[in-house]
């Protein structure tokens, strides 16, 4: 039995992600019973997850179920991620009647916006929005479902007995990306950068991220890092974290001051090329399972479309794009490998990662619309939560069938040509 190091990348794409929700239950359930039978086949560990946006609450409530946690005994098993996960996509949705009522009220209102119809632009930072929020939660709407922080409070309440020097030897990873306004930083909130600020960690790093990858930072991990990865522009203000140090135009001077953060999709949709920064090659994984979200290509029968299937293609687009850049970066290196061997400097440090897709099915994926990403209800929840998990469940038994044969990105992206 060949035991695969696996890191998992959560791509974001707003409440489209509650897939992702249906594929890590189905990987998660999966490992537990191929553990259990250790003779029957390959099989996988997971040593990092990433993830941006609604794909980093994803991979963060998995995470904190793997975790081992000294307040929560249940923490630290599958048992208690697919618990995590379960809970936050039900607290996440639309429940109570004030929140059935606004959803259907949104669900309405983009529609019509995406057909053409005007509507004033909101702007969270206007005081009638606080005003408005203040309303909803009168009328039912649960803190929860008004905002990331309290929606990871419920997840995540015992954050802060995060066992961390066991963690360490775990080899558990979690990576988070948002963007920083002001400066334009892509930044990642990384459990591996809290852990050496523990000293449980070595940073074998030999560049200061102060000077030479001055745009690219990385932060330890908070639940307020994951909130700054959703925390879309158009609806909610810019996630606020306060004594945060950054670069200034003067070699080796730094400056301390409130960071401001919104979703990762500006910047790296789902972070990647961060999940090989290890010492060694031992230490990095085999394989990078991409949960794709944003459709890679698109087919319409014409391209006499509609301005409503522009916006939708415009979406996916910009969701993808820093994702295929850094892939593109791992295929090219996988490449030298092939081309010219991994024994002299700088490939020895390096091996070829087999990067995979699990992706919707194309009717699911093409039929979806940007503005149903908004949509809070636990009937969409529920059926791409289904897709998912029958998604993921085919894949990982070719995954074990096939072994080396197993299609790899950047075809496994692609759907099958039709007739």
């Amino acid at each position: 039995m060949a035991i695969r190091k696996v890191a998992i990348a959560c791509q974001g794409g707003g409440t489209h992600a509650a897939f992702t929700w249906g594929v890590l239950r189905t990987i998660l359930a999966t490992k537990k019973s191929w553990d259990a039978n250790p003779q029957d086949g390959d099989t996988f560990r997971i040593i990092a997850l990433s993830g941006t946006s609604a794909g980093a609450l994803c991979a963060f409530a998995t995470w904190y179920g793997l975790a081992p946690n000294t307040a929560d005994a249940d923490c630290g098993t599958i048992d208690k991620a697919v618990e995590r996960l379960d809970h936050l996509w039900t607290t996440f949705a639309a429940t109570t009647p004030a929140e059935t009522a606004l959803n259907q009220i949104v669900g309405t209102l983009l529609h019509w916006k995406s057909r053409g119809m005007p509507f004033p632009g909101s702007n969270p930072y206007d005081p009638k929005a606080d005003l408005g929020l203040t309303s909803l939660s009168m009328m039912g709407a649960r803190q929860e479902y008004l905002g990331f922080p309290a929606l990871l409070k419920a997840v995540c309440p015992d954050f802060d007995s995060i066992d961390w020097p066991r963690l360490a030897k775990a080899d558990l990873r979690i990576i988070v990306g948002a963007i920083e306004v002001l400066s334009g930083n892509f930044e990642i909130f990384d459990s591996d950068k809290t852990l050496e600020q523990m000293g449980l960690l070595p940073d074998g790093r030999e560049i200061d991220q102060y000077d030479i990858v001055r745009w690219r930072m990385r932060r330890s991990i908070s639940l307020e890092g994951v909130a700054a990865s959703g925390t879309l522009p158009e609806v909610l203000p810019a996630q606020v974290i306060g004594d945060m140090t950054f670069p200034t135009c003067d070699t080796g001077r730094t400056v301390t001051r409130n960071g401001y953060y919104w979703d990762g999709l500006y910047s790296r949709n789902p972070p990647v090329r961060d999940l090989l920064d290890a010492a060694t090659r031992e230490e990095k994984p085999d394989e990078i399972w991409i949960v794709r979200i944003n459709p890679q290509e698109f087919r319409p029968a014409s391209l006499n479309i509609s301005l409503e299937d522009i916006d939708d293609r415009v979406n996916d687009l910009a969701g993808n794009l820093s994702l295929g850049q850094e892939l593109d970066g791992i295929m090219t290196v996988n490449q030298w490998i092939r081309r010219y061997g991994d024994s002299h400097p700088p490939l020895d440090t390096r091996k070829i990662i087999d990067v995979r897709t699990i992706k919707m099915t194309r009717e699911t994926a093409w039929g979806l619309k940007h503005t149903s990403k908004f949509d809070r209800s636990p009937a969409h929840f529920a059926r791409l939560r289904e897709e998912g998990e029958r998604v993921a469940e085919r894949w990982l038994a070719d995954w074990r069938a096939l072994g080396n044969d197993f299609e790899r990105y950047p075809n496994d992206a692609r759907y099958p040509e039709t007739a």
